[in-house]
């Protein structure tokens, strides 16, 4: 090889590693398999290069079930190390139930996560019949809070962001979970997880009306039933209007982008192109 182009390859190394991009963590849905996100951290990689992309698929299958606050402090363990070496911190995507565990991570931790990707993920709960199909076939939506309401049925992880709009002093009596990291049930931790939550510099929320799982697919973007069933956007429930968890205050300052994008089911989002380059790689910076 010449001097020349000798020269050139190390100039153009030495501009790529200085440009390198904050490390990257990907935590995966209910009931995922292993690599089932390879895609998406292959097409970070490809158009990112340099990037340091991580899948953790140590609670895939059945696995995925234990209950969240447990998977919390498990992913956060994997996690730890990378983070610290991280002097410019680094970036969280959460698709699905990875968007819960997710945020769990974000609000009760010390961390330095500066972006926050919720990839179709239920961050207002979920309560819909075509979610309980692929876990649960033998229940259906208005009977299956007498299992996930009760101190048994919080086990499962699905029980966990359960939010059945008809029973609602049940899920604030049995829900150990969502109503927490909601600020909505007093505890000693609100304000620590109010202002972990508040340094975040970006909240990315992605969904769509095609996905057919997360029901309904508004709670991707923090909206909700109420009693009747009828949609509360994000802006009109009590924990954005009180700013329980500090989610107005990012919204008030830009830190909160939402993408709503038709025509995806839920299982095609971490392999929808158009949604990798347009909704997620703009964020990765």
């Amino acid at each position: 090889m010449r001097p020349l182009h000798q020269l050139l390859l190390c100039a153009k190394l030495l501009f790529v590693t200085c440009l390198a991009y904050r490390p990257v963590f990907i935590i995966h849905g209910v009931w995922d398999l292993r690599f089932s996100l390879d895609f998406l951290a292959e097409h970070i990689r490809q158009y990112h290069i340099g990037t340091e992309v991580h899948v953790i698929d140590i609670l895939h299958g059945w696995r995925s079930l234990a209950p969240l606050w447990y998977q919390v402090k498990t992913y956060h363990a994997h996690m730890l190390p990378i983070m610290r070496e991280a002097t410019d911190g680094v970036i969280l995507i959460g698709y699905s139930q990875g968007g819960i565990i997710s945020r769990g991570i974000v609000e009760t931790t010390d961390h330095n996560i500066t972006t926050f990707i919720s990839l179709s993920s239920p961050q207002a709960g979920q309560y819909g019949d075509g979610f309980l199909r692929l876990i649960f076939p033998q229940y259906i939506k208005e009977t299956v809070y007498e299992v996930f309401y009760s101190r048994v049925g919080q086990r499962i992880s699905v029980a966990n962001y359960w939010n059945d709009p008809h029973h609602q002093k049940l899920y604030y009596k049995f829900n150990n979970y969502l109503p927490y990291i909601n600020n909505e049930i007093n505890s000693s931790y609100q304000e620590d997880y109010r202002q972990n939550y508040l340094k975040l510099k970006n909240l990315v929320l992605i969904g769509g009306p095609d996905d057919g799982v997360i029901t309904p697919w508004q709670s991707s973007h923090y909206s909700f039933y109420d009693s009747q069933e009828n949609i509360v956007e994000m802006k009109d429930q009590t924990f954005y209007k009180q700013d329980l968890f500090g989610l107005h205050t990012l919204d008030k300052a830009g830190k909160v982008k939402i993408y709503e994008v038709p025509g995806v089911y839920h299982t095609e989002w971490h392999h929808n192109v158009s949604v990798i380059k347009n909704c997620i790689l703009p964020w990765l910076d």
